[in-house]
């Protein structure tokens, strides 16, 4: 654990060291300020103005499911950049033959990020989020969006050969969290196009409640990693 420790605190001497990375880490409190304080005043002083009063406040527990899985994804595609820039050195494969060993590399790169990004998922839905969130919501949130960041920092070392493809492969891998939000905007038999995306079945248990779509989505987690990780591992010869 010590050695992976250290791992992981080189890993934050990397973003340190990195603008870009640094900006990632602070984005997710800067959108939180804007959606704890810039929504309520968008509707109450704006659009109240032209008429459109109270037409955001039925979604303002989305704004926090989308705070949740931005926070979730933003700490794990650092991780997954980190790899790739580590690849892209030709010292990721070095590193995986340290005492940590692969399974040390793997919690020092994706698991402690995404551990980390619950906790702060967790703090700023706690801070910033509109309504009170009651405490299973909150669990839920923080637990999917955790796996969510996982599955996509395996998905972006996997896809991607090199920190720029990294950046474009981050940005579609977003599409895959926000399949939480079809079943609220998309009606019909289409939405049934995302019921392979987990997050579409959380969605699913955010609006009926029914733990059938937890654990659906639990279980289509589990078959994304196992997938995605086995991809990850050929990166590595």
């Amino acid at each position: 654990m010590t050695a992976t420790y250290k791992m992981f605190r080189y890993m934050v001497k990397q973003i340190a060291g990195d603008l870009m990375l640094a900006m990632l880490v602070i984005m997710p409190f800067i959108v939180g300020g804007l959606f704890k304080y810039g929504i309520p005043i968008l509707e109450e002083k704006i659009l109240a103005g032209f008429g459109y009063g109270e037409v955001l406040r039925p979604y303002y527990d989305l704004f926090s499911w989308l705070l949740a899985m931005l926070t979730g994804m933003m700490f794990a595609f650092i991780g997954g950049l980190v790899v790739l820039g580590e690849i892209d050195e030709g010292i990721a494969k070095y590193i995986i033959v340290t005492p940590p060993g692969e399974r040390g590399y793997l919690n020092s790169r994706i698991v402690l990020p995404a551990v980390i990004s619950g906790i702060m998922t967790a703090f700023l839905v706690m801070v910033f989020a509109i309504n009170r969130l009651d405490l299973i919501t909150t669990v839920v949130m923080v637990l999917s969006t955790a796996f969510c960041g996982i599955i996509t920092a395996f998905l972006v070392v996997a896809i991607s050969s090199n920190k720029v493809e990294g950046m474009a492969v981050g940005k579609l891998s977003g599409l895959f969290g926000i399949t939480f939000f079809a079943p609220f905007f998309i009606k019909g038999a289409v939405r049934y196009i995302f019921v392979i995306f987990p997050m579409y079945h959380v969605g699913r248990w955010t609006q009926t409640g029914n733990m059938l779509y937890l654990i659906t989505a639990g279980g289509l987690f589990m078959i994304w990693s196992i997938v995605l990780y086995k991809m990850f591992r050929k990166k590595f010869g």
